[in-house]
């Protein structure tokens, strides 16, 4: 009867998780990133309705990720704020900003080497936008120009994979598209 009973809790509690989505809940944010006046790398953070993503992370992609199932990737860079905000936010990859503050010590981008960053929201909550780059295709930016992922659903029912194709455009261009 205890197996029984145990069975039973096992599969109410699959149940659950199936009809309530565990997980974070997507929001709407797009991350992009431009350059600054000297060529340096600038995360660009559009948090489109929501105004809730208070993190964002920077993962190396060349390391290799976790070890088995339960372990956390984890990020090289860590920045937050201490609210959201629906404006478009400009954060040097460096020295973060006055509303973006780096929690880790920021190590210098090397050359040839991917990098993720990716925004969330709070207490990892909700998860919006992210973007892959190396140093190397931001050199063809201009300050100004906003360089994007643009998700593709390949297939109904399985999510965006955001390293297919990438855009630029002007940061005027960016933020309005991007929110409709």
């Amino acid at each position: 009867m205890r197996h029984a009973s145990l069975g039973l809790t096992a599969v109410v509690l699959c149940a659950t998780a199936v009809l309530t989505g565990c997980g974070p809940r997507p929001a709407a944010a797009k991350v992009g990133m431009t350059v600054d006046d000297a060529g340096r790398p600038v995360i660009v953070l559009q948090d489109c309705k929501e105004g809730d993503m208070v993190e964002l992370q920077i993962f190396d992609e060349s390391r290799t990720g976790p070890r088995s199932p339960g372990d956390r990737e984890l990020p090289i860079a860590v920045y937050t704020a201490r609210e959201g905000s629906k404006s478009v936010q400009q954060l040097p990859v460096a020295t973060g900003s006055a509303d973006w503050e780096p929690v880790t010590v920021v190590p210098e981008l090397r050359p040839g080497t991917a990098y993720r960053v990716r925004s969330w929201g709070e207490g990892h909550e909700s998860f919006g936008g992210l973007t892959v780059f190396t140093p190397n295709d931001l050199k063809a930016l201009k300050p100004g120009e906003v360089r994007y992922a643009v998700p593709r659903m390949s297939t109904p029912g399985v999510s965006p994979n955001y390293q297919d194709e990438y855009r630029v455009s002007s940061l005027d261009e960016f933020t309005p598209s991007q929110c409709d």
